[in-house]
């Protein structure tokens, strides 16, 4: 089974891939992490690249194993970021979201509804954990 992450570096990308990469090598599972780009020729890959690995390796997972996928939109990126959930094979997504007060918790991030909403596989939304401080 494949867990698919979107990943932005911000703090709730950067928590969404950290918790699908625990998710991943807890069940044993591939971890595949997503990215929509303006132009798949450009040499943005590598900064993603080394972004998630950044991220993983701050969040304690540096060593779980994982593949980018990118895709292009065409003015559309949930839709395309939404049609490389579908073509990846992912029996679960991880998003992450940003924590909300009340109203915010009533009025979704119309990119995550559109995603729960269309979006095939099980959903996951995770956010970043509050500091014990």
């Amino acid at each position: 089974m494949v867990i698919a992450v979107a990943f932005d570096d911000s703090p709730e990308g950067r928590w969404a891939a950290v918790y699908a990469a625990r998710a991943a090598m807890q069940r044993r599972e591939q971890l595949l992490v997503l990215r929509i780009v303006d132009d798949v020729s450009s040499t943005e890959p590598e900064s993603v690249r080394t972004a998630v690995r950044a991220a993983l390796d701050a969040g304690g997972v540096g060593e779980s194993p994982w593949e980018l996928r990118t895709a292009e939109h065409s003015g559309d990126p949930v839709g395309a970021l939404i049609e490389l959930i579908a073509d990846s094979g992912a029996a679960l997504f991880v998003a992450g979201t940003r924590r909300r007060n009340a109203v915010g918790k009533f009025l979704l991030d119309r990119t995550l509804q559109r995603i729960l909403l269309e979006v095939e596989v099980p959903v996951l939304v995770v956010k970043e954990p509050l500091d014990d401080d």
